[in-house]
């Protein structure tokens, strides 16, 4: 991971890649760390529905998981190959490909946001995801994605990003004074 361009006086590495399970606050803690840095954000979920011309849920009806999954590792090579320095939050299921996983390791630092799992699971229950969609106890259909993902964020992030009683600003705060000494 190359160091390369001075930014209010700190040198970062090109891409920061937040990643993490459904609702851990990528995109949160990422519009904080760009407004910090000064660099932009994108979010991979926003871009492919951007490019898809319809919601993931939409995407995951019409065309199923894989056709999603091939649509989020096309936008990480994509965002990837940039020369723009950028914050990028990803979609919860960017650590499933193990080239997706390279390229973000090779293109800048990847920040695994990790509150406890009770927090999450009970983020999840208010929202309309995909992967949950159908399954009666949805705080035993979510720990069973995290317990099949869990391996993938540790291979994939450089740093392990502990939120349990933080705000999103002290975990911004956190996240961008590493990415600054990186």
């Amino acid at each position: 991971m190359a160091v390369s361009l001075e930014k209010g006086g700190a040198a970062v590495t090109p891409k920061l890649w937040l990643i993490g399970m459904m609702s851990s606050g990528k995109t949160k803690v990422g519009r904080r760390v760009s407004k910090r840095s000064g660099f932009p954000l994108l979010d991979t979920d926003d871009e492919i529905v951007e490019r898809a011309g319809m919601t993931i849920p939409r995407i995951f009806a019409e065309w199923g998981e894989p056709t999603f999954r091939a649509m989020e590792k096309e936008e990480v090579a994509r965002i990837s190959r940039s020369d723009e320095h950028l914050v990028v939050a990803t979609g919860g299921g960017a650590i499933l490909n193990r080239e997706s996983r390279r390229l973000m390791r090779d293109s800048g630092l990847v920040v695994w946001l990790n509150p406890p799992l009770s927090s999450l699971i009970a983020k999840v229950k208010t929202h309309n995801r995909p992967l949950l969609q159908g399954h009666a106890d949805l705080g035993a259909r979510y720990t069973q994605i995290w317990e099949s993902r869990k391996h993938l964020y540790e291979e994939a992030a450089h740093l392990r990003m502990n939120m349990d009683g933080k705000t999103r600003e002290l975990v911004a705060e956190e996240v961008w004074r590493v990415w600054k000494a990186s």
